[in-house]
């Protein structure tokens, strides 16, 4: 058992409270900027380039982590990004025309990567000798919970006080992670290009690709439902059920993934929570419009309850045939398929809206989800020699 003292001690704790403040704003933004876009006018398929444009430079951020751990120490990226995702959340009260709102997410883009990446990394730094795996999942629930409470609040807030107020809140939360990231001691040296990067031939880089393709399946829908519930369920209260409904099932869904994960071969969860997610992502589609109520946010709750256990088991599945030397590469290729993926399901599903409904929107994201099941299935059979082990390493990640 660790001690919480040696666990939780000053550095730790400023980390997982910066953290909390500065995905907040991420995590109230996610939904509410394409709201905001669409209370100016913008048509569906303009809505989605929203948080289209955020993920995509959060990706070529990731992409570009090589170069940034050369230059700024782990410390130095978390001031970094929290002073960008602060800076830029209140330029959108200026305008609601699409090119200022993709520019905007954009350049937050890019801090709420030198969050998520640094701040797992130096999770991990701070973490007591022999406990790496119980302080990145701490690090873990620290980054989920902005998402249970946040991402529904955001738009109840929104709808309720009004937008401005609700760009000055989520800019004043990412605000107060910058004093709290300058305090902590540690993490002041450069992680350097090689940590943990792990360089992996063809033919490994092929082995968490499959697993990775039906996890990216997944966001992708997760995308398009925070970017467009909101806007296709008329009720606030229906809309804000659904997003904290999604949200909460979603940490409930990757518990009990690595509870029965431990017991069971990495990949063998892949396919049935694949197939739950569907059914949820389906149900959604059923139920979204003007009759949307308690079933929509039930069909919600199934999707995220199966979007965290593939989110979960893919990670396992991942980290262990990447081996300990490619720890870093395969937490690379996972984390862009996260963002990636949920910066596709929003220009995907708005594209798709804009020609047809939003039934028919989200039954696509279902659609693309159960096409994967065949590669979900193949992969059931799949061994690790510890299933747990790897992904205690990364578990802080999102």
């Amino acid at each position: 058992m660790v001690s919480l003292d040696r666990l939780f001690h000053r550095d730790m704790v400023l980390l997982l409270v910066a953290t909390v403040g500065a995905l907040a704003n991420y995590a109230l933004m996610l939904p509410v900027a394409p709201l905001w876009a669409a209370e100016g006018g913008a048509s569906e398929a303009l809505v989605g380039t929203i948080t289209g444009a955020m993920m995509a430079t959060t990706v070529l951020t990731q992409l570009s982590m090589g170069w940034i751990f050369r230059v700024a120490t782990l410390r130095q990226m978390i001031l970094i990004g929290s002073l960008l995702l602060a800076a830029a959340t209140p330029f959108y009260i200026a305008s609601t025309a699409v090119a200022s709102l993709v520019l905007i997410s954009g350049v937050r883009g890019v801090g709420f990567a030198l969050v998520v990446v640094a701040g797992a990394a130096l999770a991990a730094e701070l973490a007591p000798a022999g406990k790496l795996a119980t302080a990145t999942g701490v690090y873990g629930v620290a980054a989920g919970l902005p998402n249970v409470v946040a991402l529904p609040a955001g738009v109840w807030l929104a709808q309720t006080w009004g937008f401005t107020p609700m760009f000055i809140t989520a800019s004043v939360l990412a605000v107060l992670a910058v004093p709290l990231a300058f305090a902590i001691s540690g993490g002041r040296s450069h992680a350097g290009s090689g940590s943990g990067s792990g360089h992996l031939p063809m033919r490994t880089w092929a082995k968490f690709l499959a697993p990775t393709a039906v996890f990216a399946a997944t966001a992708v829908a997760l995308g398009g439902a925070t970017t467009f519930v909101p806007i296709a369920v008329p009720d606030p209260g229906v809309a804000t059920l659904s997003l904290f409904s999604l949200s909460a099932l979603m940490v409930l869904g990757r518990l009990l993934a690595g509870r029965i994960g431990d017991r069971v071969s990495a990949g063998r969860l892949l396919l049935p929570a694949a197939v739950l997610s569907a059914v949820g992502m389906l149900g959604v589609a059923l139920t979204t419009g003007p009759e949307a109520g308690v079933l929509t946010v039930v069909a919600a709750a199934v999707f995220g309850l199966g979007f965290g256990a593939v989110q979960n088991d893919s990670l396992v599945t991942v980290m262990t045939r990447a081996g300990s030397k490619g720890l870093g590469s395969a937490s690379t290729v996972w984390n862009i398929a996260y963002d990636g993926g949920v910066g596709i399901g929003a220009v995907l599903l708005g594209v798709v809206v804009a020609a047809s409904s939003y039934t028919w929107g989200f039954v696509v994201l279902a659609v693309a989800i159960a096409a994967l099941a065949p590669v979900a299935f193949r992969l059931r059979g799949a061994s690790a020699a510890s299933p747990g082990g790897a992904a205690g390493v990364i578990d802080g990640d999102r």
